[in-house]
């Protein structure tokens, strides 16, 4: 029996930033569903604290990072569900817990979508992953 042998060359470098680079996408594509995954379960308000989440959090993956951010006054607030007092210069919160009117909206909103949505995630990432390797 004849043996055969060969030999496979590839540039290392090139490959990990192909893969980076599509590791990057299919993070913003699951990062965008996230966004609009968790903008359901933001308190309404005024519209402020939910769409200060659309404006203010990433538009695209960087070095597998993509950040979904609130930048209202009182997010945090919100955020942990207290009710707060005083003026925007002079801020406290009290023992008594926010009950928020819309029946999705949540406290730790982010958190509990991870809970609903988490394996959702995941399954778009893996789907725009596979994807992009093609």
């Amino acid at each position: 029996m004849p043996k055969i042998s060969t030999r496979v060359t590839f540039d290392k470098k090139a490959a990990a930033a192909r893969i980076r680079a599509v590791a990057n996408d299919a993070l913003t594509v699951m990062g965008n569903q996230a966004l609009k995954d968790v903008t359901q379960y933001v308190p309404l308000d005024q519209g402020t604290l939910r769409s200060s989440g659309l404006s203010s959090s990433d538009r695209t993956a960087h070095d597998m990072k993509f950040d979904l951010r609130w930048s209202t006054p009182y997010a945090q607030y919100l955020w942990h569900g207290d009710v707060m007092y005083g003026n925007p210069t002079r801020r406290t919160y009290g023992q008594e817990k926010l009950s928020f009117t819309s029946a999705l909206a949540r406290e730790e909103w982010a958190k509990y979508a991870r809970e609903v949505h988490g394996e959702d995630w995941k399954k778009v990432y893996q789907a725009a992953l596979k994807e992009g390797l093609k």
